[in-house]
């Protein structure tokens, strides 16, 4: 119960942390979020001139292995309560399962294009308590053996929001508190194991 109720806290003292942009490597491009000088994360950029010449057929490969589209379970326990009479606490667990499929959006062999999606959870952050999901995709090209690899569409959800309503999947924003560091990280991780396999 103490852990859930301080996960619901955390969640209210995160949505009131300043606006002002924090330093973003300079591969993440960012767009307005409509208030003061906030942004959302838009676009990570992790093109690269690999070592070797490549085929199309080694990139389909490697985003088959590396990318992962699973069905994600987010949870809270916004409904759980305490009885008034009894004084027990009833744990009301809320569970939606979101997305899950086919990790090619599309395969455009003459252009030797390919737009992959897929989620991957966050290292757990503030002290353990909170782990996010993030979705993204991941728009391949290979053009005169350069591989064009552009992260977009990127979101996060945390997977367990506590006393507070989870929502799911929501646009990152670049401020302090707004664990974007943690979706930055994560999609380098991505990134690298793509770039491992072509090698």
């Amino acid at each position: 119960m103490k852990k859930i109720l301080l996960m619901g806290f955390v969640g209210v003292v995160l949505g009131g942390c300043s606006s002002k942009p924090i330093n973003l490597p300079t591969n993440v491009k960012t767009i307005p979020s409509g208030t003061g000088q906030s942004t959302y994360i838009d676009q990570i950029d992790h093109s690269f001139i690999p070592a070797k010449i490549l085929n199309f057929s080694d990139l389909k490969i490697c985003a088959a292995s590396v990318f992962k589209n699973d069905t994600v379970i987010l949870q809270d326990a916004s409904n759980s309560y305490v009885g008034v009479f009894t004084g027990n606490y009833y744990n009301n667990t809320k569970t939606q399962a979101i997305g899950g499929g086919d990790v090619f959006k599309l395969i455009d062999e003459p252009s030797k294009t390919l737009i992959a999606t897929g989620n991957k959870k966050t290292a757990p952050q503030q002290g353990g308590l909170i782990v996010d999901s993030i979705k993204y995709d991941a728009k391949i090209t290979l053009q005169d053996n350069k591989v064009g690899l552009i992260f977009q569409n990127i979101e996060a959800a945390q997977q367990n929001t506590g006393a507070s309503t989870n929502s799911g999947y929501r646009q990152i924003g670049t401020w302090s508190g707004a664990r974007a560091p943690a979706a930055i990280e994560t999609i380098n991780g991505l990134a690298q194991s793509f770039k491992s396999c072509l090698n």
